[in-house]
């Protein structure tokens, strides 16, 4: 706006043809400006970003399986990957069932539209909170007062796209690739001090086949990978995966003791 105006009081000392020139420079530069200021974002991937999250929104329901490696540091300062299965089964609006296997945790998640359960199997505890209200409140809730992220959550809220893509900076498209056998299109994005990629199936089924986000905040960068495996649009889910009914010996706990264990792993559940 400084700029603008600089030329504008410019003018009056100068003839007409030099005054063209002049605003005419400045439109070309402001209107740069403005090009700049812009996500850089190839309109292909934007595209097929665009398909896959609207694929996935409006499914009434699916289930799918996760592989899950993510970088941690051992306490001697040597960096390792940690692994864990996800299965994911969900329902539009307001059901989720997550269960999440790894050599250290097995846990659960249930959400019947009224209540969100987080049960750990290893040492039989639960907790539970009211939730509810439709998949995404229910995901604000869980991190809210669980303290986690709700396993794949991305793949599980009403708007993908505009989940994904809002405070992107930049997207392309690299190509067509496979993972494990299954054609995809591979994008990069980035998002400030996170970049992140997904593959996506091509064809008439444009599901995300493997999603890497690398956390550039974080000393020496370390990476989240997800290959997706098993999505199943047909088979219809009923009441009972997502009602939770404790096992047997099970104890519950107050749901600010989860939190304080959730807070030590603040990833643990993407």
């Amino acid at each position: 706006m400084n700029r603008t105006k600089r030329i504008i009081d410019l003018t009056g000392t100068l003839p007409r043809p030099a005054l063209v020139a002049v605003v005419l420079a400045g439109v070309v530069a402001l209107s740069a400006l403005a090009e700049d200021a812009k996500p850089a974002i190839s309109p292909r991937a934007d595209e097929l970003m665009k398909r896959m999250s609207d694929y996935l929104a409006q499914a009434q329901f699916f289930s799918v399986t996760a592989e899950v490696w993510q970088d941690v540091d051992l306490a001697s300062g040597q960096r390792v990957q940690a692994g864990r299965v996800i299965d994911l089964q969900v329902r539009r609006p307001n059901r989720f069932h997550a269960e999440v296997h790894s050599t250290r945790r097995n846990r659960a998640l249930f959400y019947d539209g009224k209540s969100i359960t987080l049960l750990n199997r290893v040492k039989n505890f639960y907790g539970t909170i009211p939730a509810p209200g439709t998949l995404d409140e229910a995901l604000d809730v869980a991190s809210e007062q669980f303290g986690i992220t709700m396993p794949l959550e991305d793949l599980i809220v009403s708007d993908p796209y505009q989940n994904a893509m809002q405070k992107v900076t930049s997207g392309i498209d690299l190509g067509p690739v496979t993972v494990l056998g299954v054609p995809c299109e591979h994008l990069a994005f980035s998002r400030g001090m996170i970049d992140w990629q997904v593959w996506i199936e091509d064809g008439a089924r444009p599901v995300p086949r493997k999603i890497v986000i690398t956390y550039k905040d974080e000393e020496g960068s370390p990476q989240y990978t997800a290959i997706l495996s098993k999505w199943d649009f047909d088979t219809k889910l009923p009441d009972f995966l997502f009602n939770f009914e404790p096992p047997a010996g099970a104890a519950k706990i107050a749901v600010e003791e989860i939190k304080s264990q959730s807070q030590a792993h603040k990833r643990e559940g993407k």
